[in-house]
């Protein structure tokens, strides 16, 4: 016997089919968006914040068309303190951060050859070196389950002072210096200071307080963290101490779970061009930065002389030997690393 459909039935079957077909396809469609979290200490007013993360951040979502997006958490807001953002990239607690190497020495050790006095010329010159050093393998196996994103270095690092003006090296004998790492901490020590190692989160109060005298660091910082409002003196030392390098690393486990283009994207808006970009915001901002102190009232700007520079690179030249024998015994030719500089040790 044959049997009719009702229409109505056939009607109502076929919607149900639909919308079984929809809802199947429905949680793909919510879950097609990719979100990548980034982790940093910078507050939303820093320089690299505005000028480089995002940017970066806008541009990810735009060349992907929407599919990946990077959301930044500033002000280590995800928990943590500052010298722990590489191992949270590293262990995949987040998927990428902006961070320091110098914040962990110990696990940087050939990175930290940026921190050796007189090595470049210029923020820009001392960026391209550490690209030449990390594409030839040099820095390895210290990024291990890292994708670097953009790796630079700063300004040349000064002294700024709150109560007493640093007006040649030997003025920094017996002072109480902040360093921002182990080598720059050796070479406060090789001109008779006491170095501290803090985050440049904790230097404003301990300024404030007297706790320390001043401290040794790029000048972008005067604006970038409101050291205007705490030191009174700043010394232009030129490029004769070692600079801090900057670093936005990515897990590597959440590059490779990316599609291949959207790997694409993320590849060709990072790398050198990224870093020598940043490296211009830090060189734009610690010139704003010394105009701004040059015109405020009850500040002092100094500046060493070409004699006094090279006074204190002779006084902290034996830290390169010092660092090559220190590289030897970690297994590490810090020899062949440093000719890539044009720099010889006998």
């Amino acid at each position: 016997m044959q049997t009719t459909a009702h229409p109505r039935r056939t009607v109502l079957a076929a919607a149900l089919g639909l919308a079984s077909t929809l809802a199947l396809f429905a949680p793909a469609t919510a879950k097609a968006q990719t979100e990548l979290r980034l982790h940093t200490f910078v507050g939303t007013g820093h320089i690299i914040y505005t000028n480089i993360l995002e940017p970066l951040a806008a541009d990810i979502e735009r060349e992907t068309g929407g599919a990946v997006k990077l959301t930044l958490y500033p002000s280590m807001q995800l928990g943590g303190g500052a010298p722990e953002l590489i191992r949270q990239a590293q262990d995949g607690t987040v998927d990428m951060v902006f961070s320091l190497p110098g914040y962990t020495s110990a696990q940087f050790p050939r990175t930290q050859m940026m921190e050796l006095p007189s090595l470049a010329a210029d923020g820009m010159a001392a960026t391209d070196l550490m690209w030449k050093l990390l594409e030839g393998g040099y820095f390895d196996p210290e990024y291990d389950g890292l994708k670097v994103l953009g790796l630079w270095a700063a300004d040349d690092a000064g002294l700024y002072t709150r109560d007493k003006p640093i007006t040649s090296a030997a003025d920094v004998a017996g002072m109480i210096l902040r360093s921002p790492s182990a080598a720059q901490a050796g070479q406060i020590e090789k001109l008779g200071g006491t170095p501290v190692a803090m985050p440049i989160t904790e230097l404003y109060p301990q300024l404030e307080r007297g706790v320390i005298d001043g401290a040794m660091v790029p000048f972008t910082t005067i604006l970038d963290f409101r050291m205007h409002e705490v030191a009174n003196y700043f010394t232009i030392t030129g490029p004769v101490f070692g600079r801090s390098q900057f670093a936005i690393v990515m897990n590597e486990a959440s590059y490779n779970a990316l599609a291949p283009e959207h790997q694409a994207v993320i590849d060709r808006l990072t790398g050198v061009e990224l870093s020598r970009k940043a490296t211009q915001a830090y060189l734009d901002r610690a010139a704003e930065s010394i105009e701004f102190v040059r015109n405020a009232e009850g500040k002092e700007v100094i500046e060493f002389s070409a004699a006094e520079q090279d006074a204190i690179r002779a006084q902290l030249s034996p830290i390169y030997s010092e660092w090559v024998a220190q590289m030897e015994s970690q297994g590490i030719d810090g020899r062949a690393m440093l000719a890539v500089a044009g720099i010889t040790v006998e």
